[in-house]
């Protein structure tokens, strides 16, 4: 068994982590919650793991009051990717099959939850997004203005059509913050996870060209009003399919940081417009397309 004071001060890490998802600060633990989790698995051996981690479930579920099944979860699904990506970290596998486990399991989660909810205890997504928002606006006394109701009606639309992204976006940002800070974690308990391949080496298969393509295509030539699963598919796989070129993109400026020579800091300044912007994914689509790349080569 093996008990120190780092083990114990990332169980603590974990139960402030916990506790915040009852809070309004939520929204920072949903990001980090599982950092304490890969850290204390790779660190520990499985019983020691069990026994850090049945008091830490237990005190927080306690402080939570009303809130703690939910905590306790949310806990449960953020454990078992960390747990995931901590056995491979444990055999030495490279950091992009820890990534990808820990992005397909979190995704999975996601969506068994939205057909659990809407299937199974027959709970209608739209319909519970508008309730929140019109006693939202109800409580602030906005619901008089027809506009503001229009706006976030427009909203929830929006909401439930790009859900499909919203969901798969989550999941992979959660498991790259999730690498990316475990990583620099683990380093406090002396052991060195795999790094991902430098910023500058990402590149996405060129068949996604031709996916782009005909989703651009599908999506031109069906109809909006046709709604069902075909067009909701369609639909979401443009936005994905621009998010995979944006990576490209970011993987396109730090190959042109570091074939210039420019500071460190340049490419990760230039991120910032990159990610804002709607239409710099085309900068990944061209790089993907043609040798860009080449014609920079000293």
């Amino acid at each position: 068994m093996n008990i120190s004071w780092k083990s114990l001060a990332w169980s603590a890490a974990a139960v402030v982590l916990l506790l915040l998802l009852a809070t309004p600060f939520s929204v920072f633990s949903l990001f980090l919650l599982m950092v304490p989790f890969i850290v204390l698995f790779t660190m520990l051996d499985i019983k020691s793991f069990v026994l850090h981690l049945v008091p830490v479930g237990i005190i927080a579920y306690l402080l939570t009051g009303v809130l703690g099944p939910m905590v306790a979860a949310l806990g449960l699904i953020y454990l078992v990717p960390a747990i995931g990506m901590g056995h491979l970290y444990k055999k030495g596998s490279s950091a992009r099959a820890a990534l990808t486990a820990g992005f397909v399991i979190l995704l999975a989660q996601m969506l068994l939850g939205l057909v659990f909810f809407s299937i199974m205890i027959d709970i209608d997504v739209k319909a519970e997004l508008v309730a929140v928002v019109t006693q939202s606006l109800e409580n602030a006394k906005l619901v008089e203005s027809g506009w503001v109701v229009e706006a976030f009606k427009n909203l929830i639309d929006a909401i439930v059509l790009y859900l499909p992204t919203v969901v798969l976006t989550m999941a992979f940002v959660i498991a790259a913050t999730g690498h990316g800070l475990s990583r620099l974690a683990l380093r406090t308990v002396d052991i060195e996870a795999p790094a991902l391949p430098e910023a500058k080496t990402w590149r996405v298969p060129r068949s996604l060209l031709l996916y782009f393509f005909i989703a651009m295509l599908a999506v031109s030539a069906m109809s909006k009003d046709q709604g069902g699963y075909w067009w909701i598919a369609i639909y979401n796989l443009v936005p994905v399919l621009q998010i995979a070129f944006t990576i490209q993109a970011i993987g396109f400026l730090f190959f042109l940081a570091d074939n210039k020579d420019w500071p460190k800091i340049a490419p990760l300044l230039l991120c910032i417009p990159l990610l804002m912007l709607p239409w710099t994914f085309l900068i990944g689509l061209l790089d993907a397309a043609f040798p860009l790349r080449k014609y920079f080569v000293k």
